[in-house]
């Protein structure tokens, strides 16, 4: 009888070590790190509540169109040109590069247009942070995302993007 109630005793004693040395690991486990634009990492559930359904079998696939925006851009500029060419050719960011050509030499699709040197020519602030808000206002049928309007990208985002676009000479 001895012999089991030492037994009990040390399964008990085990049981319990096991117990505290989980509890360690889930104590100890990291909070996770926000998500990040340009990332590795897929986009958190919450956050594809900016981006279109485009399964035609849910009942989201027949949800109208945003409104059209019509935004003013307030100047200075004040955009980071390597954030923005981080957005632009990063395939989970904004993408730029898979409709334009942009800037140093970045060669990219071509059913937008060539922006490798936007910046040599004369440049419409308002009109160029208008068209990546919301192109619509300018042409209700084009290709380009919604960025602004759909929450894809946020101003500084935008900014920076028009910063590296128009270092391209």
């Amino acid at each position: 009888m001895a012999l089991h109630r030492t037994a009990l005793i040390g399964g008990i004693a085990a049981l319990g070590l096991a117990i505290g040395v989980i509890a360690g690991t889930q104590a100890q486990q990291p909070t996770p790190k926000p998500w990040t634009p340009g990332g590795t990492e897929m986009m958190p559930q919450d956050m594809l509540m900016h981006y279109p359904c485009h399964d035609d079998e849910m009942p989201c696939f027949n949800l109208p169109a945003p409104a059209i925006q019509k935004v003013t851009f307030k100047e200075p500029l004040n955009g980071n040109k390597e954030r923005g060419k981080q957005i632009a050719t990063n395939i989970r960011w904004g993408n730029c590069i898979a409709c334009h050509s942009l800037p140093e030499g970045q060669a990219g699709g071509s059913v937008g247009p060539d922006l490798s040197q936007r910046g040599a020519f004369p440049v419409d602030l308002q009109e160029m942070y208008q068209r990546i808000w919301d192109v619509r206002i300018y042409s209700p049928d084009a290709h380009m995302p919604i960025y602004g309007t759909n929450k894809v990208l946020t101003d500084q985002d935008i900014r920076d993007v028009m910063a590296y676009v128009l270092s391209g000479k």
